[in-house]
C-alpha cells in the first residue's frame, strides 16, 4: 500500500461495517423471535447473518487495502446498480428509492476507483 488510505476508501469501509452489522442483527433477531416478519423463513436468517459476516470480513480486507476487497466491492456495486435500472424500468410509477440506490453505487464505484484509491489498492 502507497501512502495513506484515502477517505472514500475508508467510507465505503466503515459502511460496509454499518451494514453487515444490521444485517447480523436482523438475522440474529429474526430467528431468537424478536421481530417475526410474516414469510420469511428461518433460512433467512441464516443467510443474513453469513453474508453479513462475509461483508464484515470485506470490509476489513478493504481497510487493508486488499485488491480482491475491492473487486468483491466492485462487483457489489455493479450488481446494485443494475437491480436498480432494472427496477427503474419493471416499476416506472416507483422512482425514489432505486434511483437512490442507483446514486449510491454510482458514488461508491467512483470513491473505489479515484486516483488516491488507485495508487492505495495498487501501490
Amino acid at each position: 500500500m502507497a501512502g495513506q488510505r484515502p477517505g472514500g476508501v475508508v467510507l465505503i469501509a466503515v459502511l460496509a461495517w454499518i451494514g453487515a452489522i444490521a444485517q447480523i442483527a436482523t438475522g440474529v433477531f429474526i430467528l431468537t423471535g424478536v421481530v417475526a416478519p410474516a414469510g420469511v423463513p428461518t433460512g433467512a436468517a441464516w443467510v443474513a447473518i453469513i453474508v453479513g459476516v462475509i461483508s464484515f470480513l470485506v470490509a476489513f480486507f478493504l481497510f487493508s487495502g486488499s485488491g480482491f476487497a475491492r473487486a468483491l466491492v466492485t462487483i457489489s456495486f455493479l450488481l446494485s446498480l443494475a437491480s436498480a435500472i432494472f427496477a427503474i424500468i419493471a416499476h416506472p410509477g416507483n422512482l425514489v428509492a432505486p434511483i437512490i440506490s442507483a446514486a449510491l453505487a454510482l458514488i461508491g464505484l467512483i470513491l473505489l476507483y479515484t486516483r488516491a484509491a488507485n495508487d492505495y489498492f495498487t501501490g
